[in-house]
């Protein structure tokens, strides 16, 4: 798929952007790569937002196969086979990023079938009824070949490991040493059969994705770098382990200034620039603190209105459910079952009520919106809608019930918002030492990404653009031009 004059050609087209080598693979990336985290076939704006990167001056993507359980490599996929059939991005540009470790989904039932029937994979780590975890060879051929295939690829440009620490963390062995040598066997023998599917042509480069790179080497389930990159060589001294990617963000600095690597004498990311490997960065805007997230960005405002204002909405609201639930629900002539989801999917109000202060962050609250919230009103309109001859009444009353229900989500989006910006202000001041004039009106989010790419030895740095304001936010953020100043604040 991607060359290496291919994708110095792609960067040539966009001079006022930022490019860096990925490491040893030769390959020019866009120092922002497109993180397929949250996004999913099914959702026609993620389509449109990794078209508009893509033709924009974005040219690597980072997906796997457990992200939207196998709905996020589809959509990348089919974005791809678009934007080639249409002469839009030459498929040699694009540098694609995929992973595989995790059995979730369809991934697990199928793991689970193979059990039942006396055929499992083999060194499994079973973390939870609902998540289990496996590098080992047979599954890993599986996996790249069902990725292949929703990717419409015949060969991947990087293939991750994907968090093998799980199994540091939910194994059974007793001795710390011993666990210890079966996790770095285990990855030996993910290396060597990744060794044999580059001479099978099914992928170019390999490598790691770990969240614990960047830990104390004291740490129970600290990855070592160093005894990684070891087995590689112990594999082959032409292997292709070439690429790492780990978090690092303002507030978790643990790359950076982590002394884990040579003796505690070299930091993850001084080691990973001295042997010439490609560094991904995830998490960027996402900081985990005390076992919180932290968005490290500003969130807009739609409406301004204060707690008392947004009480009122909510009991707006609880009147118009009832009075649905009165003149309609309490009529409808449905089995018991449905008549309870429908009443539940009328309780809104109530919910909103009792939960308004349990939301943590804009973002948490926009989650439940879409994936809770959002859809049970749907489900109570249609509903109702469906069960009762349409008239004046009813849709004015449905319409009403929708218009308030809208406003007031928008409403309590934007207090939380607001709240977070002003939090945000003193992030941004503790910034500013570092900043000019001009790149201190920058948004959180873009300083946020322009400081990590301030770094020398990371090559790209991985953002959700689930929007196209996402994707131009970033394009911003890599005209953000770096200086010394910016790379002081890591030694700070």
């Amino acid at each position: 798929m991607a060359t290496i004059p291919a994708t110095i050609y792609y960067s040539s087209k966009f001079p006022d952007l930022k490019y860096e080598k990925l490491g040893r693979t030769g390959f020019t990336t866009s120092t922002c790569g497109f993180g397929c985290y949250r996004v999913d076939d099914s959702n026609e704006e993620h389509h449109y937002s990794l078209e508009y990167a893509l033709t924009n001056g974005i040219n690597l993507i980072d997906t796997s196969s457990n992200y939207s359980i196998g709905g996020s490599e589809k959509l990348v996929g089919n974005v791809l086979q678009k934007l080639t059939s249409e002469e839009r991005v030459i498929l040699d540009e694009i540098i694609l990023v995929t992973k595989a470790g995790y059995l979730q989904g369809d991934n697990l039932t199928s793991a689970m079938e193979r059990e039942s029937t006396g055929n499992p994979y083999s060194d499994v780590v079973k973390c939870s009824p609902d998540l289990w975890h496996c590098i080992h060879p047979e599954f890993l051929k599986d996996q790249l070949a069902n990725s292949l295939t929703k990717l419409q690829l015949k060969k991947a440009d990087v293939f991750l490991l994907h968090n093998p620490e799980y199994f540091l963390t939910y194994s059974d062995i007793s001795s710390d040493e011993d666990k210890k040598e079966e996790y770095y066997r285990r990855i030996k023998l993910a290396f060597e059969y990744l060794e044999s599917e580059i001479k099978n042509g099914r992928i170019a480069y390999y490598g790691i994705s770990s969240n614990t790179f960047v830990e104390q080497q004291d740490k129970n389930n600290f990855t070592s770098l160093e005894r990684v990159y070891d087995i590689a060589s112990e594999i082959s001294d032409d292997n292709h382990f070439a690429v790492i990617q780990f978090p690092l963000n303002l507030l978790e600095k643990g790359a950076a200034i982590n002394m884990n690597q040579v003796n505690n004498t070299k930091s993850l990311l001084q080691y990973a620039k001295e042997k010439n490997l490609g560094v991904l960065v995830n998490r960027p805007l996402n900081a985990i603190e005390n076992n919180k997230i932290n968005r490290l960005a500003d969130f807009f405002i739609k409406e301004d209105r204060n707690r008392g204002e947004i009480n009122d909405l909510i009991s707006k609201l609880n009147k118009l459910e009832k009075k649905l639930i009165d003149k309609y629900v309490n009529k409808m002539n449905k089995n018991f079952s449905d008549k309870k989801s429908l009443l539940e999917c009328l309780s809104l109000g109530k919910m909103l009520e009792s939960n308004y202060d349990k939301f943590e962050s804009p973002n948490h609250f926009i989650d439940i919106k879409g994936y809770h919230l959002i859809p049970r009103a749907n489900f109570a309109i249609n509903e109702i809608g469906k069960f009762f001859q349409s008239d004046d009444s009813l849709e004015h009353l449905l319409n009403n019930f929708a218009i308030t229900f809208n406003i007031t989500l928008d409403s309590i989006e934007s207090e939380l918002a607001r709240q977070w910006n002003e939090n945000n202000k003193q992030l941004h001041n503790d910034l500013s030492k570092y900043l000019n004039d001009e790149q201190r009106e920058y948004s959180l989010s873009q300083k946020a990404i322009a400081f990590v790419n301030s770094l020398k030895e990371v090559s790209s740095t991985l953002v959700g653009m689930r929007k196209v304001e996402y994707v131009n936010d970033v394009l911003g953020s890599l005209k953000f031009q770096s200086n010394e100043n910016l790379r002081e604040f890591w030694n700070d």
